[in-house]
């Protein structure tokens, strides 16, 4: 068996989708897969959006970008602006439309191509990490215009955001670039794709002017936004399916610890009783388990506590568990809160985002899809 094994269901992905369509009314949905597709799998969740028809797959790896294609997806792709440099020709062969900081990056890509290189235009509206700033963003986007062998296709920006208390300054800063973005369609002379809200954006319901397009991420995979209220109110957007089923592993060997023996790391911990350890052959580097108290598993129907969590072993306290075998399954995580812990619960217990847990299944893992 393998040390770690996630199962996805398809079909809650397809379910969430139609839920975020609703709420996207007629702009674009743009499915961001970034992260090995928040940790459900990159190909297989790439398949299955494109069989439900969304027009754009977004993502910020170059490398998960090129894999997509290899495996047969044909629906376009809008790689992020990424720091770290990659091989031009290589994407551009592929087809893969460039989000790019600014005309001189667009020049770069047009030597790439023989035919002419589609591009968007990444804005940065106030974040303060990636794009052209908003009061020159006009004047890259008229450059870019120029440029003989590049169409500007697209234009987008990301404004983040977890509190109420953000929402004005938030929904300023989406009006300051719809007018840019206004501007920019002006001297085009056409309607490009412009998005700007992502998930807690478009389930806010925000008002993102001279948008046509959204950019929905965690609520494809059936996570409810972060935000809350000045009174504590969550957002729960309706129809949502969390698509992770479970995260499991097992039990790879089994021993008793006799009451008042110490054990554990340094001796750290004594026995205040017959004590039934059990070990899991992964850790905090290829499963979502961190080195952190508080954490618990699910076994036979019981929640049992994890104790240690190294490189490449976690050992869990089964002494109350129904009598287990070595080869017994673990429940990691569970979309059955009476099975394991829960993504919320994990992300209580570790003091993390939902979503931080997600994308640490980086594909070390056998993955089983069920739709």
């Amino acid at each position: 068996m393998e040390a770690l094994t996630v199962r996805v269901d398809l079909s809650a992905i397809r379910g969430n989708l139609a839920a975020v369509r609703a709420l996207a009314g007629d702009r674009i949905v743009m499915a961001c897969i970034k992260g090995n597709a928040y940790g459900h799998g990159l190909v297989p969740v790439a398949r299955c959006l494109e069989a439900a028809g969304v027009p754009w797959l977004t993502l910020g790896s170059p490398g998960e970008a090129l894999a997509l294609r290899e495996a047969g997806i044909t629906t376009p792709i809008l790689l992020f602006p990424t720091i770290a440099g990659f091989d031009l020709k290589r994407h551009v062969g592929a087809g893969i439309t460039i989000g790019v900081q600014s005309a001189a990056e667009a020049a770069a890509l047009a030597p790439q191509a023989a035919a002419p290189v589609s591009v968007f235009l990444k804005i940065d509206a106030g974040f303060g990490r990636v794009g052209a700033p908003l009061p020159v963003a006009a004047s890259e986007a008229r450059e870019i215009a120029r440029l003989p062998s590049v169409t500007l296709a697209g234009l987008f920006t990301h404004l983040p955001f977890f509190s109420e208390e953000s929402v004005a300054w938030v929904q300023e800063r989406l009006k300051a670039f719809g007018e840019v973005a206004g501007t920019i369609q002006g001297d085009a002379g056409r309607r490009l794709v412009v998005q700007a809200l992502a998930s807690t954006g478009l389930a806010s319901g925000l008002d993102a002017p001279s948008t046509n397009a959204v950019c929905p991420g965690s609520l494809l995979y059936g996570v409810q936004p972060t935000w809350t209220s000045a009174s504590g109110q969550h957002i729960d957007v309706a129809g949502l399916r969390p698509a992770l089923v479970e995260v499991t592993s097992i039990v790879g060997s089994l021993r008793t610890i006799a009451a008042g023996e110490r054990f554990g790391p340094g001796g750290a911990r004594s026995a205040a009783r017959a004590t039934r350890l059990g070990v899991m052959p992964l850790g905090f580097s290829n499963s979502i388990l961190v080195r952190k108290p508080g954490q618990r598993v699910g076994i036979a129907g019981r929640s049992a506590p994890v104790l240690s969590v190294s490189l490449e072993h976690t050992v869990i306290d089964v002494t109350d568990a129904t009598p287990i075998a070595e080869g017994a399954t673990v429940h990691l995580l569970s979309r059955d809160g009476a099975v394991g812990p829960t993504l919320e619960d994990i992300a209580r217990a570790q003091d993390r985002a939902t979503v931080e847990i997600l994308v640490a299944l980086t594909g070390k893992a056998a993955y089983a899809y069920v739709s």
